[in-house]
């Protein structure tokens, strides 16, 4: 079995602790400005960017811990929403690999453009937007799965 060396292990814990604190400011922050629906402005960049920045090997993590922070701020706040972790977790899953794949597809698509726009900068972008509505998509219809009244309730 290899060994997961402290330095991981640290970078981990930090990148759990900022995600916790970036959900801490949308739900109490962003709450007082946007009602009961407030926007992840903060986490699920971060959640996308992590998952880029670890690469192959690490593309669920930032989606993961995204979804494990959720989780175990519903069980602080009590949001009946997010306590099911087959909506809390497992849509946030799946951010980090479409993020990836969207990145990785795009990238050697457009790796023979001129511009360092399309070269660079789009496959990001569409990585970000792929994750995002990943995310959107999947927490939604996990919400309608298991409770419609809940989903109702959110709009």
């Amino acid at each position: 079995m290899k060994q997961i060396s402290s330095k991981k292990i640290a970078f981990y814990g930090v990148i759990s602790a900022l995600m916790f604190v970036f959900l801490l400011i949308e739900t109490y922050l962003l709450t007082i400005a946007f009602g009961s629906l407030t926007p992840a402005i903060l986490t699920l960049p971060f959640a996308v960017a992590l998952s880029l920045f670890l690469g192959k090997k690490g593309m669920f993590v930032g989606g993961t811990i995204f979804g494990c922070c959720s989780f175990f701020l519903a069980i602080i706040i009590s949001n009946v929403i997010f306590l099911n972790p087959l909506v809390s977790i497992l849509p946030r899953v799946f951010i980090g690999g479409t993020a990836f794949l969207v990145y990785w597809g795009s990238s050697k698509l457009f790796k023979n453009a001129k511009s360092e726009f399309v070269k660079e900068t789009l496959p990001c972008a569409l990585a970000g937007v792929f994750g995002i509505l990943t995310n959107t998509v999947c927490t939604i219809f996990m919400m309608w799965v298991f409770n419609a009244a809940a989903i109702a309730m959110v709009f």
